[in-house]
């Protein structure tokens, strides 16, 4: 796997629906009076596409508190989107960034996604490589609004549940625009040089995903990631499940039922939150 099929993985975690019922992964963590499910979610996807299967909608059902990892609201998404106009404002010219044959590779890319030219030219390379990641989705037909998190939160919040969140935006925006100025220019490199093979490589991860197959997501996402780029690892896995395990960790120490729905990339893996539950001696099974 290339970096930006860890990329678009980890920080959209985009998937498609394929015909019938889906069977994505479900843990419980348990001690002698406290369930927390784990539940690994997808954050786009096409429009209409299901979200959970029984299963997952009845811990949901059985859960008292509702866990994902932002706060969903009109107020929190325009919040989300001037954070993202800040964060991702450049300081110097995109071009600048690239070299002669680069920067006619990065006009190519562009006049694919339906962008006139020059649109890109502001953004800071992180961001470039996003806009480069999600506008082939977008106009493939995936949507936001129908990802995992998102219709998990309608349904949570419609019966009633106490909705909670283990980061802000800004926190998440702040994971991208630290990253080393190397680590962004390999990012807009591999996002300009595979805009074609965006539906390929959400294909794969999607199919993943929808049957549960966490062994093969933990192979195409997690191991190549963990040994090719560790700064990238780190930034957003490493440091972010560290910071959520001290939170849930001290939910477990009451008592009751609550569900916590993260990217699926953040609950499998040597540094994933099942196995950071298990070496703390909980008890961690798989729903099935």
């Amino acid at each position: 796997m290339r970096l930006r099929s860890a990329f678009i993985a980890l920080a959209l975690a985009a998937c498609a629906q394929t015909p019938g019922a889906i069977t994505p992964a479900l843990y419980a963590v348990r001690d002698d009076d406290s369930t927390m499910y784990i539940y690994g979610t997808v954050h786009v996807r096409p429009r209409g596409a299901d979200w959970g299967n029984a299963r997952v909608r009845a811990a949901v059902d059985e859960s008292a508190e509702v866990w994902t990892e932002l706060i969903m609201s009109p107020e929190a998404d325009a919040e989300t989107q001037r954070l993202a106009q800040q964060f991702g404002r450049a300081s110097r010219p995109l071009s600048s960034w690239l070299s002669e044959s680069e920067n006619a590779r990065l006009d190519a890319a562009v006049a694919k996604i339906g962008l006139p030219a020059g649109a890109l030219e502001n953004l800071q390379p992180w961001a470039a490589a996003l806009t480069l990641t999600v506008a082939p989705l977008l106009r493939a037909g995936f949507d936001p609004a129908s990802g995992v998190d998102r219709s998990l939160d309608a349904y949570a919040d419609a019966a009633g549940k106490n909705m909670r969140a283990l980061e802000t935006a800004e926190q998440q925006y702040r994971f991208f625009a630290t990253m080393s100025p190397e680590l962004q220019r390999e990012m807009l490199i591999e996002a300009i040089d595979q805009v074609d093979q965006v539906d390929e490589l959400i294909g794969a991860m999607s199919r993943h995903w929808e049957r549960g197959d966490e062994a093969a997501l933990a192979r195409d996402v997690i191991e190549e990631t963990r040994m090719q780029y560790p700064e990238l690892y780190r930034t957003l896995f490493v440091e972010r499940n560290n910071a959520w395990m001290e939170e849930l960790t001290r939910e477990m120490q009451g008592a009751g039922v609550d569900f916590v729905a993260v990217g699926a990339g953040h609950v499998i893996g040597p540094d994933g939150l099942v196995a950071q539950f298990r070496a703390r001696g909980y008890r961690v099974e798989r729903v099935r």
